[in-house]
């Protein structure tokens, strides 16, 4: 008997969008991610974003003056060149050298990580700079789901085929991905909040009240906290 084999959708849910384009991600983790990439490249620079999806991040970044070349699995517009990250095929426009590297909510979804920061770590100039973020699963609220149900927030059954969240990266995890990558001045920070709404984003006011209250509610740069960022030199 042949298997079932389910397609993976790469793009999650949305109810938000810059300039017209769809934001696939949690809120306030694009604004995040130019804030750290301004404070990598103060003078701007050229900055190669992996896993653009939609678009909107690379907006974002051309808006505040960085020469922005944006990649994705699946382009959707003819302005994203095409990039997969498990097998990279480097073309004149993605083959740099940059000055800095952003890949927001992208890792999780891929086979090999490490693989994907080592091909990263090539395409930078010396001292170039990295910007990656991947859901928190240390967060309490995602520790919580853990206990309740099996898998931490933006991980599961579900989220396995859609939006194809495949690869579970804690803070310690990525942090060492990215050190055996060729990377120092490793720093992390965490930003973003769950885009909860009604009744819903009532409980989870109340949640956060509540861990706050016992004290296990965890230091944010920005937001809540529920996606992790690492920012690093190469070495």
């Amino acid at each position: 008997m042949t298997p079932t084999v389910r397609p993976t959708i790469q793009r999650t849910a949305s109810a938000r969008a810059y300039r017209g384009h769809s934001v696939h991600a949690a809120p306030g983790v694009h604004e995040y991610a130019v804030t750290l990439v301004r404070a990598a490249l103060p003078d701007g620079g050229r900055v190669l974003e992996v896993g653009a999806g939609c678009g909107a991040l690379a907006l974002r970044l051309g808006d505040a003056g960085f020469d922005v070349v944006p990649t994705d699995l699946f382009p959707p517009h003819d302005w994203i060149h095409r990039l997969d990250l498990d097998h990279p095929e480097w073309t004149e426009d993605t083959e740099g050298p940059f000055d800095l590297v952003v890949s927001v909510e992208t890792l999780e979804h891929v086979e090999n990580p490490r693989q994907v920061l080592r091909s990263v770590r090539a395409l930078l100039r010396p001292g170039g700079r990295l910007v990656v973020s991947t859901p928190n699963v240390t967060h309490p609220h995602s520790l919580l789901k853990t206990v309740l149900r099996g898998a931490p927030v933006f991980f599961g059954p579900t989220h396995y085929y859609e939006p194809g969240h495949i690869t579970l990266l804690p803070d310690w995890m990525l942090t060492e991905h990215v050190r055996q990558a060729g990377f120092d001045q490793i720093e992390v920070r965490r930003a973003g909040s769950m885009d909860y709404t009604g009744l819903r984003q009532r409980v989870h006011r109340v949640e956060l009240a509540v861990l706050r209250a016992l004290g296990l509610r965890q230091r944010a740069d920005d937001g809540e906290g529920v996606c992790t960022f690492v920012t690093a030199v190469a070495a």
